[in-house]
């Protein structure tokens, strides 16, 4: 079964170690929004690991996702805890928000990879470009191909809530440079005192180099990169990425 069709599990998992992430995300969004209460959409957003500790902060949050167990889970948790956003069904290169435009935009943790063609990365960007307003950001991170050698084939992880734990295991099965395509294996092993599962998906994701991305920038022309990071998410050590980084998070602001 597809990990995104799993979402207690999935929130689990992914809701680990997010401090910083979080912190990162409100204080670049407070640094260039004027709103005491900024407008934030999230494109395939989950289950809302970052949607629901953000609405909860005072952000007027909205997010999308093909993915409708994700959704609901999502739905569900907002209306436990008593808090609003607008969740809506929606793909990433076509998505329509039927509201004002927002103050900013984020897609963490290689979502945007998902996008497999660059005819859908271009359109994705130019979506995303349309709901922001004037001077908008777009925080986009994503892993990269070195140019020389690759990052870690196998990462592992474990997260817990409550009497769940749940192991994590992503791998990395094949590279393809030349088609652009990653195939990932990952396997979750969720745990509680009457039962021991384990689930695998198999999956691709779009594959970048720091000069393939900035090239697919140029080509849609409506982002400006007005500051990088790598994964430790420290706002006060923007980085010039280069030819050997494997991870970036881009601050992109909307041009005109």
């Amino acid at each position: 079964m597809n990990w995104y069709s799993l979402p207690t599990y999935y929130d689990v998992s992914f809701s680990h170690e997010m401090r910083e992430e979080l912190l990162f995300l409100q204080n670049i969004i407070n640094r260039y929004s004027k709103s005491d209460s900024p407008s934030l959409i999230e494109p395939a957003c989950g289950t809302g690991r970052l949607i629901i500790p953000l609405s909860r902060n005072g952000y007027d949050c909205a997010g999308f996702d093909l993915n409708e167990h994700a959704l609901s889970y999502l739905k569900d948790k907002l209306n436990r805890n008593q808090l609003k956003a607008n969740i809506f069904h929606g793909d990433m290169t076509n998505f329509n928000s039927k509201r004002k435009k927002y103050d900013a935009a984020y897609c963490t943790v290689d979502t945007f990879r998902h996008l497999l063609s660059e005819k859908q990365a271009v359109q994705h960007l130019l979506n995303i470009a349309k709901s922001l307003k004037k001077n908008g950001i777009y925080i986009l991170g994503l892993h990269l191909i070195p140019e020389q050698g690759i990052s870690d084939k196998i990462t592992r992880w474990t997260a817990k809530r409550g009497r769940l734990t749940v192991k994590t295991t992503m791998k990395m099965l094949k590279l393809d440079k030349d088609k652009r395509t990653e195939t990932l294996q990952v396997i979750l092993n969720p745990k509680t005192k009457k039962k021991n599962e384990k689930y695998e998906s198999i999956y691709k994701l779009r594959t970048y180099t720091l000069k393939q991305f900035h090239k697919l920038l140029s080509n849609t022309d409506v982002f400006d990169v007005v500051s990088s990071y790598n994964h430790f998410y420290d706002l006060s050590k923007p980085i010039t990425l280069n030819a050997r980084s494997d991870y970036g998070v881009f601050v992109l602001q909307r041009k005109g």
